[in-house]
């Protein structure tokens, strides 16, 4: 059975019992059945009160026994103390699909964490299924279904966004603030605890609805990473999903896991887990609903490049920055284009990009600009801004004026009205026209940007082979580190090319070793010394017997000196190179991700900066290329102030192949190579040095 037909009754079903219905106003009963009885919900409608023989003019049962039929919903609003019994009640009447609204559960504590697991051990006895508890419920604006089966005072709009809230009542929130620039649902669900049906499960019953074209999210956490991303992966070549993932500081993450009882996670993790799956991330709650409306209501943008037509100057310029700002063009016009552009406006007009048209400009001229500058081949989309004309015109007359253009159009059009459109009729109007409007040039580049970001997630997304990774929850009490000799043995494993090394505690082998490899770095063998350069355990640049013997003598002295060990010591020989850049590859377990890899900027400046950027594994061969292009000191990569030039094909086939050796060694708890060096005149990298903690 797939997913859309097990939750179908969830979404659709042709009968709901409310339990709990009231016909007290204010109270959550009332308002749940009254928005399903305003919506015109096509189905059956049971109210469970013992109090109250009808409400709204409905028949009202005084307990579930007495319901005439077995519904397919049942919607569940009694105290929490109660909600099991109910549970078992509708078992009896051979329920399986509920929604439970009543809270009091793990978002309270320890106490109704208890009370949660019950609950859903009573519901896996039942064979039934549960969104919540803790929720708002949700709706199907499906014109054949009609339910709104939440609290929301706010009816929704009917539209093709699928919205998933973790919150209630950030869902309310969103549909008063959906109401003012006419986005409209087709799905919305309020997943509360998640305790039984999650993200992973309603994700994949939008992307198999036919009225859903863009998906979107609030989440407070990410629960089973591992399945979340496997469903992402399946539906980002054909539908944009787009997250508003708070939690992104300490304070936001604690109060995130005190709203849902959930697992916070390193936000950098998070980032690099919704990158990696294909996702769309917005920083803001307008940015969201900006870029749902934009995606809503109009086509894809073939490429990065923007025309911006304005009447007056200060806002093209804002414009032009704010879109430069979001990775999008403003290309030169075609010798044909600045030729009609010029027969149409004004001497005083701008000719370039962007087309500042003056003050004059009107609705018709509007309308003819547009329609030259949509001819451009080289211009993938329009990016119109109007400031309340002087003249005999108005926001809305110029929408009205190029309706038909922006209808016939295979090139999206974006709006900024900075203007109160009050006078002449309300961004809503002038987005049914089916245009997105914004008030300010950065949130229509923001959005736009989205589009764009979109259209290349679809062209390079490579779906990973997900099978053999599973989410660690634990790590191992029992560990140990590796020498340098055994991480190199793992390394060369993979194709890692690592500098001949010797582990020695006798001056004649290390003299051999100096003979065939000179010149040398001498340290201290000991792998549970991490900053060895800080205790002066390391010798560099040896390049003769004596020079070797002296550096046995010294570190040897300050570890007797800083450690107090005395005795023979071991020490770790290496071949020296000449300088070059410096990287930084390591791995660790997060216990809600698993495994993750790390790339960046390495040497003895890493903590310094933290120019660092992380995946989760399992990583594709364009996750590696990603890593690279994200650091922000990639210049030192191509060749800057005399370093080397780094051959990026071959470093993202090292990374590739170093997160390939993780997920296929799960004993690899920790592995840190700093630095891996990149010498001048070589035409590969080397490590040079590295420490591992493995479970036994």
């Amino acid at each position: 059975m797939s997913y859309t037909d097990s939750l179908e009754k969830l979404f659709a079903p042709n009968s709901i019992a409310i339990i709990g219905a009231s016909r007290r106003e204010g109270t959550l009963g009332k308002m749940f059945l009254d928005a399903v009885v305003t919506m015109n919900y096509k189905g059956k409608i049971y109210p469970v009160n013992p109090k109250a023989d009808e409400i709204n003019g409905l028949p009202c049962f005084p307990d579930i026994e007495s319901i005439p039929e077995s519904p397919d919903l049942a919607v569940i609003l009694i105290a929490r103390e109660h909600v099991i019994n109910a549970v078992d009640q509708l078992a009896r009447k051979k329920v399986k699909q509920v929604i439970v609204v009543s809270a009091g559960f793990r978002e309270i504590g320890p106490e109704g964490a208890e009370l949660e697991d019950a609950l859903l051990a009573k519901l896996k006895t039942h064979g039934m299924r549960m969104i919540g508890p803790n929720s708002m419920g949700l709706f199907n604006t499906n014109p054949k279904i009609s339910l709104n089966a939440t609290f929301s005072p706010t009816e929704p709009i009917p539209g093709h966004v699928a919205f998933i809230s973790q919150s209630g009542a950030l869902g309310v929130a969103v549909l008063e603030l959906s109401k003012k620039i006419g986005l409209g649902f087709s799905v919305f669900v309020s997943t509360g605890n998640k305790t039984d049906i999650g993200d992973v499960e309603v994700l994949r019953y939008v992307a198999n609805d036919p009225n859903t074209s863009t998906i979107i999210f609030y989440q407070e956490a990410i629960d089973h990473p591992h399945e979340f991303r496997q469903a992402l992966s399946d539906v980002v070549s054909h539908k944009p999903v787009l997250i508003l993932k708070s939690g992104r500081t300490q304070s936001g993450e604690r109060a995130a896991s005190s709203h849902t009882g959930a697992l916070a996670a390193d936000d950098r993790l998070t980032d690099a887990f919704l990158k990696q799956s294909g996702v769309i991330r917005c920083a803001t709650l307008q940015e969201l609903l900006d870029s749902a409306h934009a995606f809503a209501t109009q086509p894809l943008p073939g490429g990065n490049k923007v025309a911006v037509v304005t009447n007056a100057g200060g806002p093209g310029i804002l414009a032009s920055d704010a879109l430069e700002s979001c990775g999008l063009e403003l290309p030169s016009f075609s010798a044909a284009t600045v030729k009609k552009l010029k027969d149409l406006l004004p001497i005083e007009a701008g000719l370039k990009n962007p087309v500042d048209m003056i003050a004059s400009a009107n609705h018709d001229t509007y309308r003819e600009v547009c329609t030259v500058l949509e001819d451009d081949e080289n211009i993938d989309a329009i990016y119109v801004i109007i400031v309340k004309p002087p003249v005999a015109t108005t926001p809305l007359m110029i929408s009205r004026e190029m309706a038909p253009l922006i209808r016939k159009s295979h090139k999206p059009f974006f709006f900024v009205i900075m203007a109160d459109t009050d006078y002449d009729g309300s961004s809503k109007d002038i987005g049914e026209i089916g245009v997105p409007v914004f008030a300010f040039p950065h949130t229509a580049a923001r959005a736009l940007g989205n589009m764009v970001n979109y259209t290349k997630i679809r062209q390079k997304y490579t779906k990973p082979d997900l099978n053999t990774t599973t989410t660690i929850t634990t790590i191992p009490e029992t560990r140990h580190q590796l020498n340098f000799e055994e991480c190199a043995a793992l390394l060369t494993r993979y194709n890692i090319p690592v500098t001949p090394n010797l582990i020695t505690t006798k001056i004649a082998d290390a003299k051999n070793f100096l003979d065939q490899h000179g010149p040398l770095a001498v340290k201290i063998a000991d792998e549970n010394i991490i900053h060895k350069s800080d205790l002066e355990l390391i010798q560099l640049n040896i390049s003769d017997e004596q020079q070797l013997e002296n550096a046995f003598i010294r570190i040897s002295h300050n570890v007797e000196k800083h450690l107090a060990q005395k005795g023979t010591h071991r020490f770790l020989l290496q071949k020296m190179y000449p300088p070059g850049v410096e990287i930084i590859l390591g791995t660790s377990k997060d216990p809600l991700f698993g495994s993750v890899i790390m790339f960046g900027v390495g040497g003895i400046f890493v903590e310094l900066y933290q120019d660092i950027v992380f995946k989760i594994l399992p990583v594709t061969r364009q996750d590696a290329r990603d890593m690279i292009r994200e650091i922000k000191a990639g210049k030192l990569l191509d060749g800057f102030r005399g370093l080397p030039e780094v051959d990026k094909s071959l470093l993202s086939d090292l990374i590739y192949s170093f997160g390939k050796m993780i997920q296929e060694n799960p004993q690899i708890i920790e592995m840190d190579i700093n630095p891996l060096i990149w010498p001048k005149g070589s035409d590969h990298p080397v490590v040079v040095d590295c420490r591992a903690t493995v479970s036994d």
